[in-house]
């Protein structure tokens, strides 16, 4: 049997050290139980619009709005009027079906989630630095509790419905590996975060999309390489995953699974100065232990470093407790 111990002798072990905390799906999962957006978004398998992201061989919406707008381009010059307009009108189909999935999956406002920020601050409490590979708002909203990470724009203004640019010369604490449904470009490439305009943030979000035609920064392929490919595209992102790979603080996991789908996260933790990762399991048996054992030293291994793990029971870091 590997070994185990709970979260509070992990945090006794590392007493006086730099820690850093990795958070997956199961940080939200109390809330959210969606595999990507795709799946909520009413666009029904078999239709052109949903052949059309097969084809493409993504489940970012973004990219096959460019495909549709390319599309429209070309029936446009070879004087085929009437059906670009239809691709014209599928382009933004797939911009209100992106809503449709935000809207289906995720709570309005932070007061729908109930009163449980107490004890998922208390436990953010505990790290220095988080990375998250979460695009919802649930991290966002649970540092609001103390707002005591800074999130990089800082020295960003309030621009409409808009604040920021995100700048490295910032303080910064929260890292969106995966970038967030919060989180868009401007004309110049900067990154900048969705705010509250009275409505709530999904509501400012859902515009943006829906009447702005922008689309948040999130990464949502399906294979590790895919993801790396998307991190690469955006300075933002590269900037997280370079944070996240130079980060020299022990390291906690919580809520993933270190599929193979998210290797390219494990190179990155075994490939920098963190000297031990703390993987958080949930529900842990011999089996589970086992298969998670097999992933962590073949990612150890690969990136030939040094640094041990130890697995510790996620429930008994009591994230959500009442």
């Amino acid at each position: 049997m590997v070994d185990l111990i709970d979260f509070q002798e992990a945090v006794k072990r590392t007493e006086g050290e730099d820690r850093a905390l990795l958070i997956g799906n199961g940080f939200s999962a109390e809330y959210f139980s969606y595999s990507n957006l795709l799946d909520k978004s009413g666009l029904a398998i078999g239709t052109p619009i949903r052949n059309l992201f097969t084809a493409l061989g993504t489940v970012d919406f973004e990219a096959v709005v460019r495909a549709l707008e390319g599309a429209v381009l070309v029936e446009r010059a070879y004087g085929n009027a009437a059906h670009a307009a239809d691709i014209e009108a599928d382009a933004q189909k797939v911009r209100e079906a992106l809503v449709e999935a935000i809207n289906s999956t995720h709570p309005a406002h932070r007061e729908d989630l109930g009163l449980k920020y107490a004890s998922s601050a208390a436990f953010l409490a505990h790290f220095s630095t988080v990375f998250t590979l979460n695009y919802d708002l649930l991290l966002y909203w649970v540092n609001l509790e103390k707002s005591v990470l800074r999130d990089g724009f800082g020295l960003g203004k309030a621009a409409g419905s808009f604040h920021g640019p995100f700048t490295e010369e910032a303080y910064c604490h929260i890292y969106n590996l995966h970038g967030g449904l919060h989180l868009f470009q401007n004309g110049a490439g900067e990154i900048v975060k969705a705010i509250d305009r009275g409505e709530g943030v999904i509501a400012t979000i859902t515009d943006a999309i829906a009447r702005g035609r922008r689309f948040p920064v999130y990464v949502a392929e399906g294979t590790s390489v895919q993801k790396m490919h998307k991190i690469s595209s955006v300075a933002y992102l590269r900037h997280c995953y370079d944070t996240l790979r130079t980060n020299s603080a022990v390291m906690f996991v919580y809520g993933h699974s270190a599929d193979e789908n998210d290797a390219h996260i494990y190179r990155a933790i075994f490939g920098s100065g963190a000297a031990h990762l703390y993987f958080g399991v949930y529900e842990p048996d011999e089996a589970k232990l086992k298969t998670l054992d097999g992933l962590l030293a073949k990612y150890q291994k690969t990136a030939g470093s040094s640094a041990d793990y130890t697995f510790f029971d996620s429930q008994t870091a009591k994230v959500w407790s009442a």
